[in-house]
């Protein structure tokens, strides 16, 4: 009892879980789901009109079971004559309407697994697109890779495996009113025995599921360690890692392998016990016509073990098509939850007001913490940018910086404070107009592989020719541009190989540009830019003074030395603010100090 409730429960937790993924496609499914019957009962009905034509072809005057009897009324209805040549003519047709209701069932199931992984494709990335940035940090590289290849083809490919089962049921329905047709005893006997292999199979489909499990979790930390090498390629060549990072790959791939085998042998082994069985009964079943001495003609013989094996053929199939159920259902639901969780992480947009900056950008008495256990980050922060001024914000890692960046581009939501434009909280101006009024370039340089022209413009659609040139002769980089041999064709490679660091930096820099930013955000620009590229970087950025409000985080004092005002953070609050030459004439200033420490 207490297996058939924990059966019960596994079957109504996967019709839950099926309806909830494909519940926009529920006519569909019934539409199959109606179709299939359809074309089982027609195939029914084709293979029992074989007992009255055998009859016909033995001069008798058709079959006497319950099916044939309605196939002659059906004849009479229609005022049609009973006979060999129309019987032969029924039996024809109903096979060609068979194979196009199949068909039509066929084409409502790829078509209905094809939407569902578009639709499913295009809502998980465009909410991915728009989840909120502390969500989207805590997941691992090749994650979103996984959910939107592996765990939909495989979310499509269970879709198909229930629809088999769909089949297999209408069917196995249908050859056991068949066979109940010419004996009942026979055909619940072939019923309750196929049925019983499904409980005797039962531990064979929990360690499918488990493996199946453990299967999907492993793919996901694959695709995070495939995507982590190859972004790491080339440290883990200079430093000889290769025989390692090859090692614990092989790790990986064998446990894969060992899991594909059990859950293939656990498919096999069940089809393979079915068929003996099938012999078995259909011995016994020729073994009990003969001692009970029923007076079968060799037609419904035929088709009693004709139906017969379909059962159990059904029955194999039908373990078979489970078997994948059970294989894929963790993927659909690891898909479910990623769908219902990102569902509730959609960054806030709840800004009306639009954008106008003419005075200054403040932050007043702003708090932030990444957790209880992590402590404060910012601690009653206030400061403030006048517009065209170039600020810098400087402190030792780990203070905040980055923090202060990350809350302007409204990618983190203070918990105590505000952050104003002219006295407005940012957060009542529309986020989108927000963002592309301001500018941002971090230390973490993002270029496509794709041309120079492509990497500058990026999707911007208002971006034009004039303003992209304009941007890489205010980046200091047109005229390197200019000397490649496809000028702003040229292709730079994945991540932007093909280039320098200081060359990547830059048109990172005209990326940003391009699209008239006023204010913008340089996070660690020129960290780890040599000493030439670095000083095109600082000529670029001097010569947007007064044109655009600058914030730059530097650890390099040289990048920030000519800018309006420094702010010194450290410990989460302000711990000086001044102009660079102001705070170098305080020995005890945090700016003298490590300016003439470097020094």
């Amino acid at each position: 009892m207490v297996v058939m409730q924990s059966a019960g429960k596994k079957i109504f937790g996967l019709f839950r879980l099926f309806g909830e993924a494909f519940g926009d496609f529920k006519w569909a499914v019934a539409a199959f789901a109606l179709l299939s019957f359809l074309s089982s009962v027609l195939e029914g009905i084709g293979i029992n009109a074989v007992i009255p034509l055998f009859s016909f072809l033995n001069n008798g005057a058709g079959g006497t079971d319950i099916i044939s009897r309605m196939i002659g009324k059906f004849f009479n209805f229609f005022y049609l004559p009973f006979t060999l040549q129309y019987l032969v003519l029924f039996i024809v047709v109903v096979f060609v309407i068979k194979a196009i209701v199949f068909f039509a069932a066929s084409f409502i199931a790829a078509k209905t697994t094809s939407e569902f992984a578009r639709r499913k494709r295009s809502l998980l990335f465009s909410q991915t697109l728009f989840a909120d940035w502390p969500y989207l940090t805590k997941h691992k590289l090749g994650y979103l890779d996984q959910i939107l290849t592996t765990y939909i083809n495989n979310s499509s490919a269970l879709f198909s495996y229930v629809s088999s089962l769909i089949i297999v049921a209408a069917n196995l329905l249908i050859y056991i009113v068949l066979a109940v047709n010419i004996s009942a005893t026979v055909a619940f006997a072939a019923f309750f025995l196929a049925l019983a292999s499904f409980y005797v199979f039962r531990p064979l489909f929990r360690k499918n599921a488990a493996a199946s499990s453990e299967m999907s979790a492993i793919f996901k930390d694959v695709a995070h360690f495939i995507n982590e090498s190859i972004l790491g390629i080339k440290t883990i060549k200079s430093i000889e890692a290769k025989d390692k990072i090859a090692e614990r790959a092989d790790n990986y791939f064998d446990r894969l392998k060992e899991l594909d085998i059990r859950i293939t042998l656990a498919s096999i082994l069940t089809s393979a016990l079915i068929q003996p069985l099938a012999l078995f009964f259909i011995m016994a079943a020729l073994l009990y016509f003969y001692m009970s001495d029923q007076g079968l003609n060799m037609a419904s013989f035929a088709v009693i073990v004709y139906a017969i094996n379909k059962i159990f053929t059904q029955a194999q199939q039908g373990q078979s098509f489970f078997h994948s159920v059970i294989s894929y259902e963790p993927y659909l639901r690891g898909l479910m939850h990623y769908e219902n969780e990102i569902r509730g992480r959609k960054e806030k947009d709840l800004g009306e007001r639009d954008f106008n900056f003419r005075d200054r950008l403040e932050f007043n008495n702003v708090h932030f913490t990444y957790g209880a256990s992590y402590g404060p980050v910012l601690n009653g922060i206030n400061f403030f940018i006048k517009k065209g001024e170039m600020a810098g914000l400087i402190g030792p890692s780990g203070v905040g910086k980055t923090t202060i960046v990350d809350l302007i581009l409204r990618l983190l939501e203070p918990q105590r404070g505000a952050i104003t434009l002219d006295g407005v909280d940012i957060y009542n101006l529309k986020l989108k107009e927000w963002r592309t009024r301001v500018g941002y370039v971090s230390q973490d340089i993002f270029l496509m592989n794709d041309t120079v022209e492509n990497n500058i413009k990026f999707y911007g659609e208002n971006v034009t020719d004039d303003d992209m040139i304009e941007a890489a002769r205010m980046a200091n980089i047109f005229d390197f541009i200019e000397s490649l041999p496809e000028k702003f064709k040229t292709f730079v490679g994945e991540r932007g190989i093909q280039l320098s660091v200081g060359q990547r930096q830059r048109i990172a820099l005209a990326r940003v540009l391009a699209r008239h930013p006023e204010i913008l955000l340089l996070d660690e620009a020129t960290s780890s830019l040599d000493n030439e590229s670095e000083i095109l970087i600082q000529k670029s950025i001097e010569g947007l003074r007064g044109k655009i409000t600058v914030l730059a985080i530097a650890h390099r004092l040289s990048t920030v030395k000519a800018s309006d005002k420094l702010i010194a953070l450290d410990a989460g609050k302000i711990i000086e603010e001044g102009s660079p030459a102001m705070l170098l004439k305080n020995e005890d200033s945090y700016f003298f100090k490590t300016y003439n420490l470097r020094a």
